[in-house]
Parts: structure tokens; sequence; C-alpha cells
């Protein structure tokens, strides 16, 4: 039986956790996922494992189908702009002002699909002094005091959820908030963007 999101494309050019499990949860609802992944090394998650394909790779990445697209050149944006002439959701997690440079942003993707839903996830949102930065789980964990709340009672050292919480409540919210716009997609006809931050 065919999945609520059956019909919906999305174009997922993201890596690691956050994004692609976001997609994970549409794919699994139906939707046609693309991931792209970079030629020779593909998701980063690919290296967790000797054999090129981890578990945490295959279980976030499940649901979809995969090309690779050198995203550094002319051709590779040639190829992502066709992939979004045909697809609702465009859905990225480089850092900020990164697909500006590719010319891939928003701007540049809705010329081709005006109600394209673009999706940008980044760990410290737009703007701000720490944009710029890598982000990964311990990194936010610690800013955002998570690792403080879970520190020894007795010695006060701060410790980690080893759950990648970050990266996991971000993937959900990602994937409610894409369905929302396309559910407001549906009654108004436009797209929107759709930003979170870790």
């Amino acid at each position: 039986m065919p999945g609520p999101l059956d019909g919906y494309r999305v174009v997922d050019v993201t890596q690691m956790l956050s994004g692609p499990m976001a997609t994970m949860i549409l794919g699994d609802q139906g939707a046609d996922v693309i991931k792209v992944e970079p030629p020779k090394s593909g998701d980063l998650t690919r290296a967790f494992s000797k054999s090129g394909i981890s578990g945490m790779f295959a279980m976030i990445n499940r649901s979809k189908r995969s090309v690779a697209i050198n995203l550094k050149t002319a051709a590779g944006v040639k190829l992502i702009k066709q992939l979004v002439s045909q697809a609702d959701v465009f859905v990225q997690n480089f850092r900020p002002g990164t697909v500006e440079r590719m010319g891939i942003d928003e701007e540049a993707l809705r010329a081709i699909k005006p109600d394209l839903i673009y999706v940008s996830i980044s760990g410290f949102g737009e703007s701000g002094p720490y944009i710029k930065k890598r982000v990964y789980d311990p990194v936010i964990q610690a800013l955002s005091g998570l690792t403080d709340v879970q520190r020894d009672r007795d010695t006060g050292k701060p410790h980690m959820m080893r759950l990648v919480i970050p990266d996991k409540v971000t993937s959900l919210t990602a994937a409610q908030a894409i369905t929302a716009a396309l559910l407001s997609r549906e009654r108004t006809g436009k797209g929107q963007h759709v930003r979170l931050a870790m």
C-alpha cells in the first residue's frame, strides 16, 4: 500500500545524521528520496565501516535511491538543477554560504521550481559568530548545556548522552516541518524555506 508521501520527490544532498535521518523518515512514508553523494568518498558515514556501508549509513539511508554527483563542478550543479526541476523538496546541510558559492541556494533553485520546499539544516543557524564552524553532536551537547545536565552528581564532571540526541531531534523536527510545508503548499500553492539549527 502506498505511503502518505507517495508521489512526492525529495532531493537530499545532506551527510552524516540530521539530514539523512530526516529524509529517511520521508522515504519510509513513501516519498521518492534521491540521495546525492560526492563521488569516491560518498556520505561521511560510509567511512564508519571498511566495507563502505556502515550500519549507521544503511539505517539512515534506507528507502532511498542514490546517485554520485560532484557538486563542485558546473556539470554537477546542472544535474542537481535537473533533479530539482522534478522535485518537491530539496534538503541541504552545508555550512551557511556554501550553497550560494555552489549555485544551489534557495534563489537559484526556486527560479527552476517556484513551489519548491527548500530545507536548510545548520549547526548554529545562518547568522552569528559560530556559523562557519563545523558542528558535531558533542559540540552541540556541550554548548547547549546538555552535558552539564547529565553531569556526575558527586564529581561535577560533565557527561555526554551517547544517543546523538541533537542530530535526532533536528531530524524529527525537519521531517515534521517538511510535511507541514508540503501540506501548506497543497493549500496555498507556495513553497517555503524551512530553516533549522541543531
